[in-house]
């Protein structure tokens, strides 16, 4: 578990770490699954459901205190809404990066 997900996690359900675990483990399943549907949708050009995607995904992350994910996510948010391939590709290529230490 990341550490700052961990951190955030802990403090919201303090002494509970079944809570802490299973939310943890949700998320880790939840942004691997958007991540391929993200993939999907730029290759169909759907900038505005890579725009949903962008846009949940960056809500889960900060739901469970993972910024650094969160981040690139607000970077794609602004890729769809400018229908710019080159930058999408480059922030999912990122949050796959990020996911694979998940």
């Amino acid at each position: 578990m990341k550490s700052c997900c961990r951190e955030y996690l802990e403090k919201q359900f303090p002494g509970d770490d079944g809570v802490v675990e299973e939310i943890y483990g949700e998320y880790c399943s939840a942004m691997r699954e958007k991540l391929s549907e993200m993939s999907q949708s730029l290759a169909q050009s759907d900038w505005e459901g890579l725009d949903r995607l962008a846009h949940t995904v960056k809500g889960n992350s900060l739901w469970v205190g993972d910024t650094e994910m969160a981040e690139v996510a607000i970077e794609l948010r602004g890729a769809a809404k400018s229908s710019d391939a080159a930058k999408a590709e480059a922030c999912i290529a990122r949050l796959r990066e990020i996911a694979a230490g998940l």
